[in-house]
């Protein structure tokens, strides 16, 4: 039997969540699936997918986001989304796919090309949407959208999963990362201070850099053995977001407590993450799961998260992390300054997290599982 050919799309090019993801299962893969990757830009993660020798594709298409939210912008991304449609019709006509797999919950073109040309489509879910990314009503169309032009809906934990209630063509995959490049360090560096760190795309009004920024106000207010780093860039450069927070730390006077480090390649991610004490989950909207925060763990970092959405599937309270309440700015402070003075807690959370992840979270588990969904719904 030939191989099964999957096309996949993702809304970006870039080297945050989903696209690690993505790069992660494709790595994985078992020999009998041929991946094929198209993407609307060029950028790092086709760079690192053709350097496994994976077949990457460069396609404009439309995807839906915040500025089309609009009656005159939505016209205008309907226009295209037609013509992104008709391009992926010609493209799979082209090189004739076995299965059509979405990376993100936002890219509506791919699944209509599919359905068109009788294609089996699977739509990966990552995000918790309704109340959040869209209005109650545009959910509820946007959901009948996935589940009646999808064969399969891959959500990335429990409580992606619950938007879609009873049916059954979704299910629960989780994400996965690498555990033998994420790594306990050989050798822990000697430090005096406790170094917290946020890793992240830079969009403050939802990935949470300025609660960040306020709890470590709070926590250098307790101890002063205190060092914050935030990682990630903006998608325009540094523009008005990040340009907020810079301002923010500055005016309370702590730049030389809280550093901004801008994209870390995605090949020097393990070592920031074996650089940090703690790591924090702190998104002012519910995360889906959280590859960093995965990533962390099996460094053996102690992380600290918000008490709600996906990361609630990996993280137990005291016993492989620490959980504050969403969006409790206090809390979270508080949950700094008591691993900062607990380094037997550190230490045993630490080694607890990296169970957690070897046992549970690894890269070839996914791959695994989104291969079976290709057996079963390929023609």
């Amino acid at each position: 039997m030939r191989k099964t050919r999957v096309v996949f799309l993702t809304s970006s090019a870039s080297a945050y969540g989903g696209e690690n993801a993505l790069f992660e299962s494709i790595k994985c893969f078992s020999s009998d699936i041929e991946s094929i990757v198209v993407a609307p830009e060029s950028g790092d993660l086709l760079k690192s997918l053709e350097r496994l020798g994976v077949k990457t594709i460069v396609l404009p298409f439309a995807v839906l986001d915040r500025r089309y939210f609009h009656p005159l912008r939505i016209v205008s991304y309907k226009v295209s989304a037609i013509i992104s449609t008709f391009r992926l019709v010609s493209l799979f006509k082209r090189i004739k796919p076995d299965v059509v797999h979405t990376n993100n919950v936002l890219v509506l073109p791919g699944a209509v090309a599919a359905r068109m040309l009788g294609i089996p489509h699977v739509w990966h879910v990552r995000e918790i949407i309704e109340h959040h990314h869209l209005p109650s009503l545009l959910w509820r169309i946007w959901r009948w959208i996935i589940l009646t032009f999808s064969s399969r809906v891959i959500c990335i934990s429990s409580a992606v999963r619950e938007q879609f209630g009873e049916e059954r063509k979704a299910i629960v995959i989780h994400d996965g990362i690498d555990t033998d490049l994420f790594h306990l360090p050989a050798k822990r560096r000697g430090q005096k201070k406790i170094t917290v760190g946020i890793v992240g795309r830079l969009e403050h009004r939802r990935k949470g850099q300025d609660t960040f920024i306020e709890a470590a106000r709070i926590a250098l207010e307790i101890r002063k053995d205190l060092r914050f780093i935030i990682v990630g860039h903006e998608r325009e450069e540094i523009a008005e977001h990040e340009q907020t927070l810079h301002d923010t730390v500055r005016r309370y006077g702590l730049t030389d407590k809280i550093e901004f480090q801008g994209l870390v390649p995605r090949e020097k991610m393990p070592e920031l993450m074996q650089e940090l004490d703690v790591l924090v989950l702190c998104s002012k909207q519910p995360e889906g799961l959280g590859i960093a925060l995965l990533e962390a763990m099996a460094c053996g970092r102690v992380v600290i998260s918000f008490a709600e959405g996906g990361p609630l599937d990996v993280v137990k309270d005291h016993v492989n992390g620490l959980l504050v309440p969403a969006q409790n700015t206090r809390g979270l402070a508080e949950a700094i300054v008591e691993l900062a003075g607990d380094a037997k807690l550190r230490a045993k959370l630490g080694i607890e997290g990296r169970k957690t992840v070897v046992s549970s979270f690894r890269n070839e588990m996914t791959a695994r599982g989104m291969g079976q969904v290709y057996r079963q719904i390929r023609k």
